[in-house]
């Protein structure tokens, strides 16, 4: 568990005395550069699990987009081009392109007429594809085929992991997901291969992405803003700068390709200091996106920079957590 992991779980107190210390600086802040908090949501939708907390029950984010409509100012990146933001406003945003965001999140959106960023993986469009941790966790947790021990053969050596009890396998995905993050995505995707032919295990549709015709629908809306996500979700700081080229380069095409219009905000894949550096943010200046989005907590402020903007993931909260949660955001810096 990473440092900052084990004070959100053990010490969480210490979080609200950085808020409190730090609060005046970012109110007087704020009052002088209005802010805006960039919000990350994945999935909506009724999952059996959600080991990364990045699922949202439809109903809950029916209360959410109620709040937002009532109490922010929602507005879109296109806003941020104009530097025109006269209050503390909200831009809402979701990765990797789940069907569920189309099936849930989109008609809740429309109800209350609200906008939204999708950035989507093309890789999956028009397949039943599924991304790697939907598969690792069909591999461990839907597995009726599986034993007390799964082994893993790595740079010719084998790792043994136990998952004789509840607890055992839950520390299993998470040391796995680890590891498989770290890997070239051809070989993480034959090592998946090997163990959905090993044990017969098939796709779950749940986990699918959506098709062309449902982005097209989504993109003439007028509600919903589309952008590049790569082709097949890769840690992009760990290959090579010619695959980074090629893994956004692409993406941006295809939707380009697909949609007629110029795509030029981009999300870079996990978006935390292990999957993309400054390599990664030249590329993508350079391939001529206007933004790009990172999973870094904090609020963007007019002298961000553009191409490392900052998000709050949103979880699973009630209407008075949520509420809750949104006053903190203003806090920080």
């Amino acid at each position: 568990m990473s440092l900052k992991g084990y004070i959100k779980e053990n010490l969480p107190w210490i979080r609200s005395i950085y808020r409190k210390r730090w609060a005046p600086i970012n109110i007087i802040h704020n009052m002088i550069d209005k802010p805006v908090a960039v919000l990350l949501y994945h999935r909506i939708n009724y999952l059996n699990r959600d080991l990364f907390n990045i699922n949202v029950t439809p109903e809950n984010f029916d209360s959410h987009i109620k709040v937002l409509k009532s109490q922010y100012n929602v507005i879109t990146f296109d806003d941020l081009k104009h530097n025109n933001i006269k209050e503390p406003s909200v831009i809402i945003t979701f990765d990797d392109g789940y069907y569920d965001n189309y099936k849930y999140a989109f008609p809740i959106l429309k109800k209350y007429q609200v906008p939204a960023t999708i950035f989507i993986t093309s890789g999956g469009v028009d397949t039943d594809k599924e991304f790697w941790w939907d598969r690792l966790e069909t591999v461990l947790f839907e597995n009726k085929n599986l034993r007390e021990l799964i082994e893993l053969d790595i740079l010719n050596q084998r790792h043994v992991f136990d998952i004789s009890d509840d607890t055992k396998r839950l520390h299993s995905f998470y040391t796995l997901h680890h590891m498989l993050f770290s890997l070239h995505p051809n070989e993480r995707d034959m090592i998946l291969d090997r163990w959905y032919e090993f044990y017969g295990l098939k796709v779950n549709p749940n986990n699918r992405t959506m098709t062309s015709s449902e982005l097209i629908e989504l993109y003439q809306s007028q509600l919903i803003t589309l952008g590049a996500h790569t082709i097949h979700h890769p840690a992009l700081k760990q290959i090579s700068r010619e695959e980074q080229i090629h893994e956004i380069q692409s993406s941006k095409l295809f939707l380009e390709n697909l949609l007629h219009t110029d795509i030029d905000i981009f999300a870079y894949p996990f978006g935390h200091k292990e999957s993309f550096d400054q390599v990664t943010e030249q590329i993508v200046q350079d391939l001529g996106f206007t933004y790009s989005v990172s999973t870094r907590r904090a609020q963007l402020h007019s002298n961000a920079n553009p191409f490392s903007i900052p998000r709050f993931g949103i979880e699973d909260w009630s209407e008075d957590e949520f509420i809750r949660q949104m006053k903190l955001v203003w806090f920080e810096n």
